[in-house]
Order: structure tokens, then C-alpha cells, then sequence
């Protein structure tokens, strides 16, 4: 972690702390009068704080390479899976047992992002994608290929550069999205190619993938509620709330769009990706 967000930060204690009262991160009408009044106060410190002027704290990447496990790493399974899917409007315990899964994920990324947590490495490597292309382009913000160039690998400028592309993004759980979608370019843009291609569209990934994770949703009985897409980003709600492994975890899904997107540049022989 490079920079800290903190009206990210304070917006993620206030879902946290709806969750914990139970009720709406907008309107906490089961809360006590106490709770309210808090949660208003939060709320109104939330407004006060200013995003665009983040807290440098450069710390060593030891003292943080044991508090961060990446999305690939991760052991747990994915609530998209077919077996899964369990209707909201089920009774039992089975509907007990996706209230407690729900919501996981997504609490996970929009964590992650808005403290700008990445994985080890991943501006360095981001550099590297940026020698085989023209460009990534992350929320019509455009990080040119100039950029290594002008600035080394493990230059911390460099970083910071790059985490200011991505802080453009208001929604920490699709921030998120991208430093994936990015980590799967990496494995692309690491085999023996002269060029992944033009300006690398990350959006255009992403969405693309949510497209497919829908489509296998579709096809397996999934209504509508758990197609529901998030109106600020076009992406599904569900898809938020996948875990990244497993054959319909959102790396997955990110993996063949990847494919899809590069696959002109690709030899005929490297077109599975694991």
C-alpha cells in the first residue's frame, strides 16, 4: 500500500457497521436512537473528508507481504457455482446459509480497494505489460507506454503514477475488478511475445468477463436477483461477490476475456490459459 484513502476508508466502516446493527448503510432504521446519532455523525464526517488528497504512508513491501494472500491464492470456494445458487426467497436452512455467505466478496474487495491494498510485485509487472503495448487504459484514464520510459521498474514514482490511474475509479469493489483483470494481463504479457497489442482497454476486460459469468449464470437457472447489476458500473452485483478461484471464480471468467481480448497477438499454441 502506497497511499490511504481515507474517505474510502471511513465509507467502508460505515457499511461495516450497518452490517453489524443490521440495517441500511443509508438509513439505519433497526438501529437504537444512540446507533443513529452515531451513524449520522459518521456520515457527515464521511462528507467532510476530502478523497482526492490521500496520505502517503511508503512503507516496505516485508511489512506487508504477510497481511495480503492473493486473489489466486485464495482457498475459498466460489457462492456462484451451480450447486450454490439458492433462491432469496427460499425457506430453512438453506436460506440461512446464504445470508451468511452473502455479501462476503464483495465486502472483500471493497476492502481492499479502498485501501489500495495490491499484490506483491504488481507495479513492477505492471511495467512490464506496459513494454508490450501502447498503453492500459483504466477508466477512460489512459497509462501510456512512454511512462517506462521515463521512470524504472521499482521506481516508487512509477508506482505512485500508476496508483493514481487507478484512484480514479470511485467504486473500491470494481477497482478491485481491474488490479485483477491486470494480473491476468500479467501471465499474458509475461510468455515469449513481442506485443499483447494497442492500448489495452481494462473495462472492456472486465466487462467482458461479468458477460460470460452471466451467461453461465443464465444457463444454470439463475433469476433475475442474482443478475441484478450494479447501476454505477454495469457489473452484476454476484459477480462482486464470486471468489476469485474455482471454474466459476471471477479469475476465471477474467482469464478467458483476456484471452478473447489479446488473442490476435497470441500463438496458436498458447491459447489455454489454466
Amino acid at each position: 500500500m502506497l497511499r490511504l484513502r481515507i474517505g474510502l476508508i471511513m465509507q467502508v466502516i460505515g457499511y461495516r457497521t450497518a452490517r453489524s446493527l443490521h440495517c441500511s448503510a443509508r438509513t439505519p432504521r433497526g438501529a437504537t436512537k444512540t446507533e443513529r446519532t452515531a451513524f449520522r455523525k459518521l456520515k457527515t464526517e464521511i462528507k467532510q473528508l476530502d478523497d482526492s488528497r490521500p496520505i502517503s504512508i511508503f512503507t516496505s513491501s516485508h511489512s506487508i507481504s504477510s497481511n495480503f494472500t492473493s486473489p489466486r491464492s485464495t482457498r475459498c470456494s466460489s457462492p456462484s457455482t451451480p450447486s450454490g445458487i439458492l433462491s432469496p426467497t427460499g425457506t430453512g436452512d438453506s436460506h440461512l446459509q446464504w445470508e451468511e455467505r452473502q455479501g462476503q466478496w464483495l465486502r472483500r474487495r471493497r476492502l481492499d480497494g479502498a485501501i489500495n491494498r495490491v499484490p506483491m510485485g504488481f507495479y513492477q509487472k505492471v511495467w512490464k505489460i506496459l513494454q508490450k503495448c501502447h498503453g492500459l487504459s483504466i477508466a477512460g484514464y489512459v497509462l501510456p507506454s512512454s511512462t517506462t520510459s521515463e521512470m524504472t521498474e521499482g521506481e516508487i514514482k512509477f508506482a505512485v503514477h500508476v496508483e493514481s490511474v487507478l484512484n480514479h475509479v470511485p467504486q473500491p469493489e470494481y477497482r478491485q475488478l481491474l488490479v485483477e483483470a491486470i494480473m491476468v494481463l500479467m501471465l499474458v504479457a509475461d510468455m515469449e511475445i513481442p506485443s499483447i497489442g494497442g492500448i489495452i482497454h481494462i473495462d472492456r476486460i472486465v466487462h467482458m468477463a461479468n458477460d460470460l459469468f452471466q451467461q453461465d449464470q443464465r444457463s444454470n437457472g439463475a433469476n433475475e436477483y442474482f443478475l441484478e447489476k450494479d447501476p454505477a458500473t454495469g457489473i452484476c452485483n454476484f459477480f462482486y461477490d464470486s471468489a476469485p478461484s474455482g471454474s466459476y471464480g471471477t479469475m476465471t471468467y477474467l482469464s478467458k476475456a483476456v484471452v478473447t481480448y489479446v488473442q490476435d497477438f497470441l500463438p496458436s499454441s498458447s491459447c489455454l490459459m489454466q
